[in-house]
């Protein structure tokens, strides 16, 4: 399952940490190195400051949020060395497919979490990047690397940890800007600190786009009807921060986030998300020592979610994308899915510092997910009527996961200059309450119910992880690190069977974890002008969540013809299956580096080279053959530079080379370079005013995966953005 088992001591951490914070390891420029060892990274679970994490951590502070031209922050991290998450924002993609890499690893295998709340979609296992808009954002940490050991599920490749803005004043910020494509970006907060011992933070957002055609030219005339792909999103929260005393803090939160987006542009294609939640913790410190922390939270999901399709349409025969066929064009729903799901979490940390040589990091969680998806697939419309479009078949699917983990971290100094870090960390977790099902229709009447009830399953993963860092000179240091992470299988590939009137894909409700196996070394160097800093990695996934065709019915598991039948009777001439069918490699260096030449210029750059293939497979991809939409070299360059005290400036290209965009190597994207710009003047201490403009150039583009060319989604093209921030 996405959702890890997520210990609530990284909300913890994040009511001490100060929002000095801006470095990349190494660190950034002279303003951050002078604040560094105040620079904690709460994601290693420890009190660690940047410099002496063992694995390739970066911050994204509060002045790169607003330097940015990104209104999303799934655009945001789009920079960030080693993560590859698309140039196509994510209301331009169905929020099923929303999901978050890194390293070229495939899917679900990045654990994202807000103030130490993983902020997954409990059932389809993607980011819920509406939940998150930036100007709630205080700071985000990224750290590279197997985190089970300390973190669980999902933190296979890396952590990203969102830090929320926290009450410190009696202040109301409005951040207010209007970008092309129609778009509307809009928050209001309200902070309220009374007495030192009392905050609130009251705050609501809005995000209005009409968005932009996302297929390429080439291949709109394939999609009859379909437009723009738009979004109105907004959410609103609530947040009370309580400390009666040094020795202990304590929060409660509680949020509503809306997602309406309308991928694609069909008049019956929508995806609906409401999504109430909240969360609450405290931090009691017994000494200077020893120190408990502990979390609860919760959320409910109703998901809406209708595809969108059109067609040319005269007879039944002949409802086609072509326009010859007919001058009517029709719109209408090919499915319907309507998934109501909730998810639990509690957890404790107790945390031991300076005992003998060694500091102590010991917890227990329990998580619970659960949820269910009744679908409806759609025939294509015997007339103009988008009624005429009759019942095809539909599925139903429902589980419930338990998850519960313990975990211990002891971080030592044997030896001068010498830390080392060792994880254990053990997951159980259950597979409850499944049902999977399917009824087939024939000329509008109902058939037979297929599938039924699932056993109960169980599973367990062990997780280790042993990192040192080695200082050999106060501007030189080495790191390094081995782990083993894993990711269980959601409750969509375990329960949810979708299809379509031409194929259908079943769940599978004994596949087993995702697991990995992997290292880093690398080397900082720091000087007050220059840092530079280089990691090389290397993964080793197996059993990865795949489908694969069924031959024929003599050779279709047991779970496929429960559904289906003994001879595939019910289900459409294309019939796949989730299995646990390959296994992959990913190795890589990536490389950073900062410059200031002079006070008021900064220059930033990055290299990343990624190399990542399947090793074996039974799903027919090819072996040895660069996964889809991962580069191998991707290059960065940013300059920075204040031209008055009050007006600041900022230049940033991103190089990505050749590739394909799907593993058979049919897609090809040339090399692109994208370039963006964007400036601010503080009018006054109230007020500053800014503009930016993503792609200046307007280069067209596509970098995600896809099957078919005409499957690409294009890149963001050329926006501009105009807007306020206001302070009083």
């Amino acid at each position: 399952m996405l959702r890890p088992i997520v210990l609530g001591a990284f909300g913890a951490a994040c009511l001490h940490i100060p929002a000095t914070a801006r470095a990349q390891n190494p660190t950034a420029p002279d303003t951050v190195t002078r604040a560094l060892n105040a620079v904690v990274v709460s994601a290693t679970r420890a009190t660690t400051t940047v410099e002496r994490v063992p694995l390739h951590a970066t911050i994204v502070t509060q002045e790169e949020i607003k330097k940015s031209p990104a209104q999303t922050l799934d655009q945001l991290l789009r920079d960030i060395p080693g993560m590859n998450m698309p140039g196509a924002p994510y209301y331009t993609t169905d929020p099923t497919g929303q999901q978050t890499k890194m390293r070229g690893v495939t899917n679900s295998k990045v654990l994202v979490l807000v103030d130490g709340v993983p902020i997954h979609d409990p059932f389809y296992v993607t980011t819920q990047w509406f939940k998150v808009p930036l100007s709630a954002i205080e700071r985000v940490e990224v750290m590279r690397g197997g985190a089970s050991s300390i973190w669980g599920n999902m933190a296979v490749a890396g952590v990203v940890n969102i830090i929320t803005k926290r009450p410190i004043d009696n202040t109301t910020q409005l951040d207010v800007s209007r970008q092309s494509l129609n778009t509307t970006s809009a928050s209001l907060a309200r902070n309220f600190a009374l007495g030192g011992t009392l905050g609130f933070r009251v705050s609501g957002d809005i995000l209005k786009t009409d968005g932009y055609q996302t297929t390429p030219d080439a291949f709109v005339s394939a999609f009859p009807g379909k437009g723009t792909s738009s979004a109105r999103n907004s959410n609103v929260q609530v947040a009370a921060y309580y400390t009666p005393a040094s020795s202990f803090s304590g929060f409660v939160r509680a949020g509503y986030h809306v997602q309406n987006e309308n991928v694609g542009g069909y008049a019956f294609g929508r995806n609906l998300q409401k999504s109430p939640d909240a969360a609450a913790g405290f931090t009691n410190y017994f000494s200077d020592r020893v120190k408990l922390d502990g979390r609860v939270w919760g959320q409910y999901e109703s998901f809406d979610k209708s595809n969108g399709a059109g067609c040319f349409s005269v007879t039944p025969a002949n409802c086609s994308t072509s326009p010859a066929s007919s001058g009517v064009l029709v719109q209408y729903a090919n499915s319907h899915d309507d998934n109501p799901y909730r998810e639990l979490g509690a957890s404790t940390m107790l945390s031991l510092t300076d005992v003998g040589l060694a500091s102590v990091q010991t917890g227990a969680d329990f998580r619970t997910v659960s949820g269910e998806d009744r679908a409806t697939t759609y025939n294509k419309p015997t007339s103009t009527d988008p009624a005429s479009a009759s019942i095809n078949r539909t599925n139903f699917g429902r589980g419930t996961q338990r998850f519960a983990g313990v975990f211990a971290q002891v971080r030592s100094t044997p030896i001068p200059r010498l830390e080392t870090t060792l994880s254990l960390r053990y997951d159980y977790w259950t597979n409850t309450s499944g049902v999977a099902q399917m009824v087939k229709y024939t000329d509008g009447v109902a058939g037979a119910t297929s599938g039924g009830a699932i056993p109960d399953s169980h599973q367990g993963s062990f997780n280790p992880s042993l990192a040192a860092r080695f200082e050999a000179t106060n501007r030189l240091s080495f790191r390094g690190a081995a782990y083993k992470a894993f990711r269980a299988p959601g409750l969509n590939n375990l329960y949810r069977s979708f299809s379509t009137p031409t194929f259908i894909t079943i769940a599978n409700a004994n596949l087993a974890p995702e697991t990995l196996k992997g290292g880093e070394l690398g080397v900082d160097f720091r000087t007050k002008p220059v840092t530079l800093g280089a990691t090389y990695f290397r993964y080793d996934t197996k059993g990865l969540i795949a489908s694969y065709k069924i031959a024929n019915a003599a050779s279709a598991p047991a779970e496929v013809t429960a559904i289906c039948g003994a001879s595939l009777e019910n289900c459409p001439a294309t019939v796949n299956f989730n299995t646990n069918s390959q296994n992959a490699t990913s190795q890589g260096l990536e490389v950073v580096t900062t410059w200031r030449p002079m006070r008021n210029v900064d220059v930033d750059g990055s290299y990343s080279y990624t190399a990542s293939h399947y090793t074996s497979t039974t799903t027919g991809d090819p072996v040895n053959a660069q996964l889809g939409a991962i580069p191998k070299h991707v290059a960065t360059l940013g300059l920075n530079w204040q031209t008055t005290s009050r007006w600041r400036n900022y230049v940033g290209a991103r190089y990505s080379d050749a590739m394909f965009l799907d593993v058979n190597h049919t897609i090809a994207q040339p090399t692109f370079t994208v370039v963006n710009a964007s400036t601010a003047v503080r009018v006054s201490k109230q007020l500053e005013v800014y503009g930016s403009v993503a792609n200046l150039t307007d280069k067209r583009y596509s970098d995600n995966a896809t099957t078919s060319a005409s499957g690409q989604t294009l890149g963001m093209p050329r926006a501009f953005t105009t807007g306020v921030r206001a302070k009083f």
